[in-house]
Order: structure tokens, then sequence, then C-alpha cells
């Protein structure tokens, strides 16, 4: 599995470069009409997909820390269900 996952991610890459190196033309990007940046297609492209890949990972971080936090909570409610079913068997 670990082969098949390293060679699709080899031919992804292959497929991008050739992309990259066929589509060197520039654009332009005006930014709120204020700024204008002229930069090759590619450049533009990778800086969208890094900073979507930054905004998913940052997303992804909160949302495992609100999973982690909850996990905590719902150990020490079972904690305490557990102390007062053992309180429960003692008694019986």
């Amino acid at each position: 599995m670990k082969i098949f996952q390293i060679i699709l991610r080899v031919i992804v890459f292959i497929i991008l470069l050739v992309l990259a190196i066929n589509n060197m033309q520039s654009v332009e990007f005006n930014f709120l009409g204020i700024y204008t940046l002229k930069l090759p297609l590619i450049i533009t492209l990778a800086i969208f997909a890094l900073g979507g890949l930054m905004l998913g990972m940052l997303f992804g971080f909160m949302n495992n820390l609100n999973l982690k936090s909850q996990i905590n909570k719902l150990k020490k409610q079972l904690t305490k269900q557990q102390e007062a079913h053992d309180k429960i068997d003692q008694i019986i």
C-alpha cells in the first residue's frame, strides 16, 4: 500500500511539474483594486493552495483541541460514575 501511495505521489508531482513548466504565463492579481501584483500562474496557484492548506490545518488543529477537551470531560464523568457505582457495590 505504501508503494502505491509513493507511486501516486510521484505521478501527481510529475503532472504538476509539467503543468507548471507549460504554463508560465503571467497573471495579474488585483487586491481590492488597490494593489496589483503580476506573477506566473503556477506561483499564484501555489500561494493560494498553500494558504488553503494552512487554513485547513488551523481549523483541523482547533477541532482536534476541541475533541481532546471533550474526551477529557467524558473521562472525568466516567470516573465519577465508576466511583459512584463502586460505592453502591460496597453497600450491597
